[in-house]
């Protein structure tokens, strides 16, 4: 077990950027790949579904991946296996529970069909992308938080004592 002897400063530092960096690096992988992918057309539709990403994502740092990160690094067990599971079951779970049919033929969030039937495959699909967004999300926050605790377990440069 790696141990992180880190003042509460530092934790703090380290809880504080790794929420952020969990909260942007999914943020700006969709909105980039909206731009992206309508050739610069939709770029308000890319900022908008950007912004939305970036509140998602924060409240899911905030509420879960960072009490998380705390509560493992007090038990010593602070591994990115645990991050990437939440992540991704927080991703899945948030998209399924919003693109559910209704009982009126409809999603909660919107058709996924035209045709007025449900369309499993492209539920499916919805469901294993917002997993992959959530599994980006905390391994963002698990590579921020614990390289932000680790350099503060690292001697600074100008601190070698001298011999001789």
């Amino acid at each position: 077990m790696t141990s992180f002897p880190a003042s509460p400063g530092r934790r703090a530092v380290a809880a504080i950027l790794a929420v952020f960096a969990a909260a942007l690096l999914p943020s700006l992988v969709i909105g980039g790949l909206i731009a992206g992918l309508s050739l610069g057309q939709e770029v308000a539709t890319a900022a908008l579904a950007a912004a939305l990403m970036f509140v998602l994502a924060f409240a899911h740092a905030v509420a879960v991946l960072l009490p998380m990160g705390l509560i493992l690094l007090s038990s010593g067990r602070l591994r990115w296996v645990w991050f990437a599971l939440v992540g991704a079951g927080l991703g899945a779970l948030a998209m399924a529970t919003c693109a559910w049919p209704d009982g009126s033929g409809g999603a909660l969030m919107s058709q996924l069909s035209p045709a007025g039937n449900f369309d499993w495959a492209s539920y499916a699909f919805s469901v294993l992308v917002a997993a992959g967004f959530g599994l980006m999300a905390g391994l963002a926050f698990h590579a921020v938080f614990r390289g932000v605790l680790a350099g503060a377990a690292a001697p600074s440069p100008g601190a070698q004592q001298r011999t001789g």
